[in-house]
């Protein structure tokens, strides 16, 4: 059956009032930072989000969870600071707060495998990763001599060629997997903070830079090969990367290596808070440099009504200002 939700995010408000009512009749036992998230997601329409997703359920089987439902509930989450989807289901069960602000019945939430069914969704594509899970070893990222300095590029290609490369090739939001993804942001997000003009389109400043994200505490492979029961224990051949998109990365801010990705941010650093304009993720050993290009093509080609005026970014982006960006 497909997901209904005739009632948008009315229903949803109206849900709220009627059920905090209920279970929690005296406001103050609700701590004042808490009202603070009720506030925000009491505003927060994703009612598009059961408009976009409604193809990608089947018409058989029985009435799923309400997509806008599911996509408040983990972004709930991520304020709540309950990193685990694991706990944030328990939590939904034990919690009637949680559970009315996602939208769910008191006693009747989703669980672990709901929520990933609906990560599934999300992601347009049938392999869950950019890459292949067998690839040669990347080049190891050298530890800075200077305290808080960046790592060196480990990259074979400059940023010039890069720069050409990417000038020459047209990216297509509906060809990439997290199309879906950015058109939920875009129209969730990006679009509210430009309707209420704190993110000025016309002429935007913008500001990028990357920060880590770590995805597990060491990197996971394996050999494929034989060459160690021949007695070699350090070839070069391929190795299977358990998330062949993440690789070693240099933290500069906490001077340690991690594994996981670099989350390069473009934000309009004109508006109140540095709103976010695109995010991307690379792997963590990219430079910022690269990272940057990456992002701003891709930008460039999913926003395009965006004009910049003017750009600021530091000094690890030092090769990339003499050239002409478009």
């Amino acid at each position: 059956m497909l997901p209904v939700n005739s009632g948008g995010h009315t229903a949803y408000q109206n849900f709220v009032v009627t059920n905090l009512r209920k279970y929690y009749p005296d406001p103050d036992s609700i701590p004042r930072a808490t009202w603070d998230i009720i506030d925000r997601f009491w505003n927060l329409d994703l009612s598009y989000t059961d408009e976009k997703l409604k193809n990608k359920y089947s018409i058989f089987g029985p009435r799923p969870r309400t997509p806008s439902c599911m996509h408040r509930s983990y972004l709930l989450s991520i304020d709540f600071k309950v990193t685990s989807i694991t706990d944030w289901s328990a939590q939904l069960k034990i919690n009637p707060l949680y559970a009315i602000l996602s939208g769910f019945e008191v006693g009747d939430t989703p669980g672990v495998g709901t929520f990933y069914d609906f990560f599934d969704r999300l992601w347009d594509s049938d392999e869950d990763n950019l890459s292949t899970h067998i690839h040669p070893i990347k080049p190891s990222i050298k530890k800075p001599s200077a305290k808080g300095a960046k790592a060196k590029p480990v990259e074979k290609i400059s940023v010039e060629q890069l720069l050409q490369e990417l000038e020459n090739t047209s990216f297509s939001i509906s060809e990439q997997p997290y199309g879906s993804l950015f058109d939920l942001f875009h129209r969730e997000f990006l679009q509210q903070s430009v309707s209420k003009q704190l993110i000025h389109p016309d002429s935007l400043a913008l500001a990028g830079d990357g920060t880590p994200f770590v995805t597990s505490a060491r990197e996971r492979k394996h050999r494929v090969c034989d060459c160690a029961s021949k007695g070699i224990n350090d070839c070069s051949c391929d190795r299977y990367f358990s998330q062949p998109d993440c690789d070693i990365g240099w933290d500069s801010s906490r001077s340690c290596f991690y594994h996981g990705y670099d989350l390069y941010m473009l934000v309009a650093s004109d508006s109140e808070s540095d709103l976010p304009v695109f995010p991307l993720l690379n792997p963590a050993s990219r430079h910022d440099s690269h990272g940057f290009l990456h992002t701003f093509f891709r930008m460039k080609s999913f926003l395009p009504e965006f004009k910049i005026s003017k750009l600021l970014l530091d000094s690890a982006h030092d090769g990339i200002c003499p050239l002409n960006l478009p």
